[in-house]
C-alpha cells in the first residue's frame, strides 16, 4: 500500500521531491503508527466492505476500521460479527487464489465492543487475523485496559512466526478522563498500562464525540474541536502525558462528524500544530483532504535535514535555507526527527507545490 496511489506517474513526478514509500502490515511499528492517516470507519454490517477494501473501490483508501461498536445497533451485534467473519474470509480466499494482492490491501483494523468480543473475533478469524494490522479498543479505561492488551499479548505470543504483529489502538473517551477532578490520576494510570505494553501500542486515539456528549456539546461545522473549551483542555492534558518525546507515542486527532471539508481541514491543521497525526473519518470524501495535509513541504524537509546534519557540530543556530527563520539544532532536533519519519510515509512536495495539488493533480483544483 502507498499513499497518493491515485496519482499518475507524471503527476507524482511533478508533485513530489521525494515520493511516499510503500508499506504493509509487516512494516516497522514506527512506520505503521504514522501510516494510519485518515482511518475510515465502516460498520461491520456493511455488505460490500470486502469488495470495497480488496478491489480499491474507495479511491485513496489506506486504512479502514471495521466497527462492531457504536456504528452497530445493540440488536445487530451478532449479524455484524457474522458479516465481519464472512467478509474477512472472502478477502482471504481472493488472496489465496491470486485475485487480490496483499500489497494492495489497506491497513485493516477492527473496533470491538469488549474484551469478550475480542476473544470471540480472534477465535473465529483463526489464521485470517494475519490480514489485520490492529484492534481498536473503545472507551479504554484503567479497569479494562490491561485485559485488552493481555488478550493481544497472548495472541502475539502464540501466532505463527510469519504472521504480522497485531497492535492495539486505545481510544481515550471516558468520563474519568474528561472530568477535571479525576483526569490526572486516570491519565497517569492509563499511561502505566500503555508503558507496560508499549511494543503493542500502535497509536492512541481521542474520542471527542463521547467527551462532548458528557456536557451536551457539539461543535458547529465551521468550528474545530479546539473551540470547545472542556475538550481542548482535555486534549492538551492527553498530549502532555502521552505526547512527550521519551514516550514516543503517536496520538491521532478526534473524529470530525460533518460531511463538509472546510472545518475538517482547519481542524487537521490544528491537530498537526499540536503534534497529532492521523484522524478518524466517517465519509470517503474526507480521505484525500486529510491525507494531503500530512505530506511534508519542501521547506519543512530542508529544515529537518539541516537540523539533524548540524546537531553535533560547533554551531547552535543557523538561518534556514529559505532565509525566513532560525533553526536551533538542539531545541528543534525532536521536531526534525518526526518530520523525516513522516516524510517516508507521505512524501516530500516539490518547492513550488502545495497540499491542494495532491487532491487531484498538480494543476487542478479540488472541487
Amino acid at each position: 500500500m502507498r499513499y497518493f496511489n491515485y496519482l499518475t506517474a507524471d503527476e507524482e513526478k511533478a508533485l513530489f521531491y521525494l515520493p511516499p514509500n510503500s508499506f504493509h502490515n509487516h512494516s516497522h511499528k514506527d512506520i505503521l503508527a504514522h501510516s494510519v492517516g485518515a482511518a475510515l470507519y465502516m460498520p461491520a454490517t456493511r455488505r460490500t466492505f470486502a469488495e470495497d477494501i480488496a478491489f480499491g473501490k474507495i479511491e485513496g483508501l489506506v486504512s479502514v476500521v471495521l466497527d462492531l461498536e457504536d456504528a452497530v445497533g445493540d440488536n445487530e451485534v451478532h449479524a455484524a460479527e457474522e458479516s465481519l467473519i464472512g467478509q474477512m474470509n472472502q478477502i482471504a480466499y481472493w488472496m489465496e487464489v491470486g485475485i487480490v494482492s496483499a500489497e494492495n490491501l489497506p491497513l485493516i483494523f477492527i473496533r470491538v465492543r469488549s474484551v469478550n468480543q475480542l476473544n470471540y473475533v480472534l477465535e473465529r478469524l483463526e489464521e485470517n487475523v494475519a490480514l489485520l494490522t490492529g484492534i481498536v479498543f473503545p472507551k479504554f479505561t484503567v479497569e479494562n485496559g490491561e485485559d485488552y492488551f493481555q488478550v493481544l499479548e497472548n495472541y502475539n505470543d502464540e501466532k505463527s512466526a510469519s504472521a504480522p504483529t497485531l497492535y492495539g489502538l486505545p481510544i481515550l473517551e471516558s468520563a474519568s478522563i474528561i472530568y477535571k477532578e479525576s483526569r490526572t490520576f486516570t491519565l497517569l494510570a492509563i499511561n502505566e498500562i500503555i508503558t507496560n505494553f508499549k511494543e503493542l501500542v500502535l497509536n492512541i486515539r481521542i474520542g471527542a464525540t463521547d467527551f462532548s456528549s458528557l456536557f451536551g456539546l457539539r461543535r458547529s461545522p465551521d468550528r474545530t474541536i479546539y473551540d470547545i473549551a472542556p475538550i481542548r483542555d482535555c486534549v492538551a492534558d492527553i498530549i502532555n502525558i502521552f505526547g512527550r518525546m521519551e514516550a514516543s507515542n503517536v496520538i491521532s486527532g478526534p473524529v470530525y462528524e460533518y460531511f463538509g471539508v472546510k472545518g475538517l481541514l482547519d481542524e487537521v491543521m490544528l491537530d498537526k500544530e499540536n503534534g497529532l497525526i492521523g484522524k478518524t473519518i466517517i465519509h470517503p470524501t474526507h480521505i484525500k483532504p486529510v491525507q494531503t495535509r500530512y505530506a511534508i513541504t519542501h521547506e519543512e524537509y530542508t529544515d529537518a535535514v539541516s537540523i539533524l546534519k548540524n546537531n553535533h557540530g560547533d554551531l547552535g543556530v543557523m538561518k534556514s535555507a529559505y532565509g525566513n527563520k532560525m533553526n536551533e539544532f538542539k531545541p528543534h532536533y525532536n521536531w526534525a526527527k518526526r518530520i523525516l519519519l513522516r516524510s517516508q510515509v507521505y512524501g516530500v512536495l516539490h518547492e513550488q507545490q502545495t497540499f491542494d495539488g495532491l487532491l487531484t493533480g498538480p494543476n487542478r483544483a479540488y472541487v
